[in-house]
C-alpha cells in the first residue's frame, strides 16, 4: 500500500491540466524530506506527510485557477535546503511557498500514549504562522504576500498563533505582522537564500491533538489551498484564468 503523501502526489497530479498558464509559477515547496521528514504529531504522523498532502492541494486548487505551479521536493529526497530556492529560480519560478506544519519547544510538550505508542502532544498553541526573511532580496513582495495569506486564512476563520514572539521563553522571532500572524525569520534557508519573494507557511499545530485533526481534514486543507489562491492574488503575484499546468520533475 503506498503511503498518504504518494496518493496525495497522484491526485494532484491527474488533477492538473497540461495547458498553458497566463499567471507567474509558483513554487509550491514541500517542507523537510523522508530521512528527516520534521516534527512528528501527536498521533503519530510525520510532519512531511502533512507538508506533502497540504502542498498538493495548494498546487491543484492554483492550478485550477490558471496558475503554473512547480512542486519542489515531493519526493521527499530533497535534502540539500540551499537546492530548492535553486530549483525554483531556475525553473522559471516567479514566488516561492513553503510549506510547513508547526510544533513547540520540547519543553511544552506532554508524553502520552495513542494505540501503544508513546508520543508527545500539546495544547499549548494551535493556529497558522507565516515567515519571511529579511535577508531576502524582496522583503516588500514577501511581506505582503505573507499579509495577504495571512488576512484570507483570518476572513476564512483560522487565527494566527503568538507562540513565536519574542519573550516566549526560547523563542527570538519578531512580529513583521502582527494581525494577519506573520513573522520575521531571518535565517531560513529557503526564504534567504532565493532571489524569489518567498514565504513559509506554517498550517497549523500538529501537535495539538485537535487541530492534528482539523489539519488532517479534506476540508481543512481545502480552507487553506483557497485562502493561499486569495492571498497570492491579493499581493499580485497571480492573475488567474485559464487552466495550467504543474511540474514535479
Amino acid at each position: 500500500m503506498k503511503p498518504r503523501w504518494q496518493h496525495a502526489l497522484a491526485w494532484a497530479l491527474g488533477a492538473l491540466a497540461a495547458t498553458g498558464a497566463q499567471a507567474a509559477t509558483v513554487a509550491v515547496d514541500v517542507g523537510h524530506f523522508l530521512a528527516k521528514p520534521g516534527a512528528t504529531s501527536a498521533y503519530g504522523v510525520p510532519e512531511f506527510e502533512y507538508n506533502h498532502s497540504l502542498a498538493a492541494v495548494i498546487a491543484a486548487r492554483l492550478a485550477a485557477g490558471g496558475v503554473a505551479v512547480r512542486l519542489i521536493g515531493h519526493r521527499g529526497e530533497m535534502a540539500d535546503l540551499h537546492a530548492r530556492p535553486r530549483e525554483a529560480e531556475e525553473g522559471g519560478a516567479g514566488f516561492l511557498l513553503s510549506i510547513h506544519h508547526d510544533s513547540v519547544k520540547a519543553h511544552q510538550l506532554t508524553p502520552w500514549v495513542w494505540r501503544g505508542r508513546e508520543l508527545a502532544h500539546s495544547e499549548s498553541a494551535s493556529g497558522f504562522s507565516l515567515f519571511v526573511s529579511r535577508r531576502n532580496p524582496q522583503l516588500a513582495q514577501s511581506l505582503a504576500c505573507a499579509s495577504a495569506i495571512g488576512a484570507a486564512l483570518r476572513a476564512a476563520g483560522l487565527r494566527p498563533t503568538p507562540h513565536h514572539t519574542v519573550g516566549a521563553d526560547g523563542v527570538d522571532r519578531p512580529w513583521a505582522d502582527e494581525l494577519n500572524g506573520v513573522y520575521y525569520y531571518d535565517n531560513l534557508v529557503v526564504l534567504k537564500y532565493t532571489r524569489l519573494p518567498g514565504v513559509l507557511l506554517e498550517a497549523g499545530v500538529i501537535v495539538n491533538r485537535d487541530e492534528e485533526r482539523e489539519l488532517a481534514s479534506p476540508a481543512r486543507r481545502a480552507l487553506t489551498a483557497d485562502a493561499v489562491a486569495a492571498g497570492l492574488s491579493a499581493c499580485g503575484v497571480t492573475s488567474g484564468g485559464g487552466s495550467a499546468k504543474m511540474r514535479a520533475d
